[in-house]
């Protein structure tokens, strides 16, 4: 009988060994593609609409794909804030001014949970860092499988004030921007 049990034992350790080593081995580690990719951020003021954009950041993330269901893990993106860029050196000196850029130069994120409504679209929450200021924050997410690439948009809107950001002001305070933003991501991830 004491053999039976240590059998079984030896059993259930091999299972639940090769069960983890499998996982270990089919996860995927995957790197932004530095040609492929588009930051955004996007608000109001009291003259006109305006966005900024950045394509210039770094990251990676883990994946392991079950039943055709992609699971992220071990995510951070960042990039350099000065690289966001609206056409308008006035109003991107301001934006520098207000987000700290001699002070923060980085703007990350690093992701904390993604769930997976189904293989294209999902959530996204985690840590966004901007200013010196971390608040965890959820991008609504689609994913595409393009080959052996993974393609990811994502959204996610806060206030500027989440951040402790006053808002930019220009000419004395009569052009003043919304405190409302969106941040939009469209980038391509390569297997390493």
């Amino acid at each position: 009988m004491k053999t039976i049990k240590t059998n079984r034992g030896l059993i259930f350790t091999l299972v639940l060994a090769l069960g983890i080593t499998q996982g270990l081995f089919s996860q995927q580690v995957y790197k932004i593609s530095t040609d492929e990719q588009s930051f955004k951020v996007l608000g109001t003021s009291t003259l006109h609409d305006w966005h900024m954009e950045s394509s210039s950041a770094e990251g990676q993330f883990n994946v392991v794909v079950t039943d055709g269901l992609p699971s992220f893990t071990a995510s951070k993106i960042s990039f350099i804030a000065e690289t966001l860029k609206s056409g308008k050196r006035g109003m991107d000196k301001n934006a520098y001014k207000a987000l700290k850029t001699d002070e923060y130069p980085n703007i990350e994120f690093t992701l904390s949970e993604c769930s997976m409504e189904s293989a294209t679209k999902g959530l996204a929450t985690g840590k966004l860092i901007i200013a010196g200021f971390t608040r965890d924050v959820t991008f609504k997410i689609e994913v595409e499988k393009s080959g052996s690439d993974f393609i990811l948009k994502g959204s996610t809107d806060f206030l500027l004030t989440d951040f402790q950001i006053d808002p930019p002001k220009a000419l004395m305070g009569t052009i003043k921007t919304g405190n409302a933003v969106t941040i939009e991501f469209n980038s391509t991830f390569k297997t390493i």
